[in-house]
């Protein structure tokens, strides 16, 4: 038990700088959900845990992209029947149930369980909330990364492709999102497919013209994401554009400097080669070569005999 001790304030030291109330360290325990190094059993379940996650990363995108396309036709397809809708709430409870099993044994295999779940807060709230099970198809988003990784290799390109789907992405879903909530509501304005898209773009640049506006209690806390979501998106198109500047200018001011230094040591060397050539043909009056010059200096031309003067 004695030898425990150390190890133990060695752990706590690496979540919580020193000096910390115990609140502070107690907060970072939760939230550090990185394996302790020197804890064997913790480095195995990250191990484990990233084995899972990767199996079952492509399956669990497909699964999410299932049911968003079941999750379109529920609420887009007006046609459908009774007996329609309940199957399709059963094939989207099927797949939520899928949801909340992977979550579970996520949290399961994670070397620190409670650490697990606060840092995937959408998850736990999907799984938890019936209301909110349209926010697991965020995992389509891991998709995404597919198509940054196989585009264009400026960082520009990537940064703007990821931002170009997020954006249509976000869009079609918080659309969705809201008709379900405000489509049959009293005094509801958002009626149609079209007035959801209209009012998603207007709610995610911070806008606001106030001709759609939600009054269901789901319908305005889909607009409270979507506005924090707006602005954030906002934020990083805008450093997209200004890193994509930056880049750009440095980088055509730095091949104007290799052309100029290029041009420079070209210069050297002519200059270099027309001096040699002068004092090999014995031209008095050159200058000393430069320290700089590419060709080494050449020794001085011996002056002509000249005849002593007569005695």
């Amino acid at each position: 038990m004695a030898s425990a001790q150390p190890k133990e304030s060695a752990a706590a030291s690496t979540t919580a700088p020193l000096g910390a109330s115990r609140m502070d360290r107690a907060w970072a325990h939760i939230t550090d959900n990185k394996p302790d190094p020197g804890n064997p059993r913790q480095v195995r379940a990250q191990g484990r845990l990233d084995a899972y996650e990767h199996r079952t990363a492509l399956a669990m995108v497909l699964l999410a992209v299932g049911y968003l396309v079941l999750y379109s036709f529920y609420v887009l397809d007006e046609g459908l029947t009774s007996q329609g809708l309940d199957r399709l709430d059963t094939a989207m409870n099927v797949i939520w149930v899928v949801f909340i099993a992977d979550l579970t044994l996520r949290t399961v295999l994670a070397p620190k369980h409670i650490a697990y779940l606060v840092h995937h807060p959408l998850d736990v709230i999907a799984v938890a909330v019936p209301a909110f099970r349209v926010l697991r198809v965020l995992r389509v988003l891991t998709a995404g990364q597919w198509l940054i990784s196989r585009g264009s290799r400026l960082r520009f390109g990537r940064t703007a492709t990821a931002v170009v789907f997020a954006v249509a992405f976000l869009t079609y879903l918080s659309s969705l999102a809201v008709l379900n909530a405000e489509r049959g509501a009293k005094g509801a304005d958002i009626k149609s497919f079209g007035d959801a898209v209209w009012w998603s773009l207007v709610t995610m640049a911070t806008v606001g013209y106030g001709d759609y506006v939600p009054v269901t209690a789901n319908g305005r806390i889909v607009a409270v994401g979507l506005m924090v979501v707006g602005i954030s998106l906002l934020g990083l198109v805008g450093a997209s554009v200004a890193s994509a500047v930056v880049t750009r200018i440095g980088g055509r001011a730095q091949e104007g400097q290799s052309e100029v230094k290029k041009d420079l040591e070209a210069l050297r060397t002519e200059i270099a080669a027309l001096r040699q050539a002068l004092l090999d043909a014995g031209v008095s009056g050159t200058t000393q070569p430069s320290p700089t010059d590419s060709a080494p200096p050449a020794s001085p031309a011996k002056p002509a005999h000249q005849p002593s003067p007569p005695e």
